[in-house]
This record gives C-alpha cells, sequence and structure tokens, in this order.
C-alpha cells in the first residue's frame, strides 16, 4: 500500500503540473491509483496502461482537437475529481474488494468497468484526432466532434481497441495461464458499457442551448460569451454521470458473462 500510495502520488503530481488533472482530480488520481495498488500489481500495471495511452491520445493532436471541439467542449479539458472518479471508481473499489474476497465476479467486474473508461476515451481522443465527421445516435446527423452521443467509425474502432487491450490487461492480471473466457468478458463488457455510455449521451445527458448561435454545447459560457441554458435531457445527467452508469454497466455485463 505504502509503495503504491508513493508512486500514484508520484503520477497525479505530474499530471497536474502537466494540466491532464486539476488539484481535486491530482487527489482523487493519488486514491484510485492506491486502491489499484492494494488490489496487486495487475491491478495497477493497468491502471497505469489506462492512464499513460489516455495522456498519449489526449496529447495527440490536441491543438486541433480543442479547435474542432470548442463549440462544445470547456476550453480547458483537465480531468476534475468527478471525473476521475466516473471513470476509474468502480476499478478502485473493485480492486479493494478482491483483496478480501478473490471473487472473479468482483475482479472482472473491475475490469469491465475500467474497459468502458478506455473504450469511451480512446474512441473520442482518436476520433477528433482524425476529424472523423460524428454522427449522433438519436438524430443519425452529422454533428461537431465532440458532441455527447455521437460516434464515427475512426471512434468504433477506436473502441474497440481500447476494450480489447484492457481485456489483455485483465486476463495477464488475474489468470495464469492465459484465459480466453474471461478475455472475452471483459472486452464485451468494455464495449456495452462503451455503447451505453454513447446511447445515454444521445438520450438522456444534459444538454445546453445558446440563443445567440443556436448551437448545443456543453459549456456553461458559449465561446461567443453568453450563458447557456439546459434545454434537453435530464438536467442532473452529465457527462461524469453517465460515465459512472456506463463504467458500472460494463463492468456488470464482463462479470455476467462469464
Amino acid at each position: 500500500m505504502l509503495i503504491g500510495g508513493a508512486l500514484a502520488g508520484a503520477v497525479a503530481l505530474q499530471a497536474s503540473r502537466r494540466g491532464h488533472v486539476t488539484l481535486a482530480g491530482a487527489y482523487a488520481a493519488f486514491a484510485v491509483g492506491t486502491a489499484a495498488a492494494i488490489g496487486g500489481a495487475g491491478w495497477a500495471l493497468s491502471l497505469v496502461v489506462f492512464f499513460y495511452s489516455s495522456v498519449a491520445l489526449s496529447d495527440w493532436q490536441r491543438d486541433e482537437k480543442r479547435l474542432r471541439s470548442r463549440l462544445v467542449l470547456p476550453e480547458v479539458r483537465a480531468r476534475d475529481a468527478w471525473q476521475v472518479l466516473a471513470n476509474g471508481g468502480w476499478f478502485a473499489a473493485a480492486a479493494l474488494i478482491w483483496v478480501f474476497t478473490d471473487s472473479w465476479h468482483v475482479g472482472l467486474f473491475g475490469f469491465g468497468a475500467l474497459a468502458t473508461a478506455m473504450a469511451d476515451t480512446w474512441a473520442t481522443e482518436v476520433g477528433m484526432a482524425l476529424k472523423a465527421a460524428p454522427r449522433s445516435l438519436a438524430t443519425l446527423r452529422s454533428t461537431t466532434p465532440g458532441t455527447s452521443g455521437a460516434v464515427s467509425a475512426h471512434g468504433v474502432a477506436a473502441a474497440v481497441g481500447g476494450a480489447f487491450v484492457m481485456a489483455v490487461c485483465a486476463v495477464a492480471s488475474l489468470t495464469v495461464p492465459f484465459d480466453l473466457p474471461r478475455l472475452e468478458a471483459v472486452f464485451l463488457g468494455g464495449v456495452a458499457g462503451a455503447l451505453v455510455d454513447s446511447v445515454l449521451g444521445a438520450t438522456v445527458q444534459s444538454r445546453r442551448w445558446c440563443d445567440v448561435c443556436g448551437d448545443w454545447t456543453e459549456r456553461r459560457v458559449h465561446p461567443c460569451g453568453y450563458r447557456s441554458h439546459h434545454r434537453s435531457g435530464v438536467r442532473w445527467m452529465t457527462n461524469d454521470t453517465v460515465n459512472a452508469v456506463s463504467t458500472g454497466v460494463g463492468g456488470v455485463v464482463a462479470a455476467g458473462l462469464w
């Protein structure tokens, strides 16, 4: 625990200094990383794979992606504490329970949740970097890159790749020798969770509207300088809430399939 906490603290501090997480997000990342380390080396290394792959993809064509999504997403995309917990909270909780139970269902739930977070993150970053034209699952019409509930071919391929990589990490962490059924369970859980994330984002996630520009946005203050207002979806169903629900669904699907 002490070694894992020290390493998690170092990673969180580095991420905060580079602007990938806010100060509160760094504290949350420290807590999630320490919990993963308590679960075991495999859990900790899997979280490292998720974190650094997400950081690398986030930095890839960062300025271009910010320009394409500026009407929808906030200018500063550093993850706060709620975003960190929405993506890694279920995984951290499962790691702590795994220590005391050695339950395969708990282990697969945790990795299914993280596979969902990885699939969703890879899909978003790759889709925007490759200038994909996303389509809303609600209207099937082209929409602005970065819009919740919109998918593209590049994004779907990246989501499948992210879920598969985390499934391999899960098998390497939980089983010796290689176990195909558990790999399939985590992989399908990650894909299912990412799909749920997109469906919720397109249907019930809170959407804001700028009366001046006539644009949908997730920004409280639109780039034009005017404040947007809630117009569609469930008011309290934010992107963080959608992420927390979808990662939980991914974990349940992974555990249930096995």
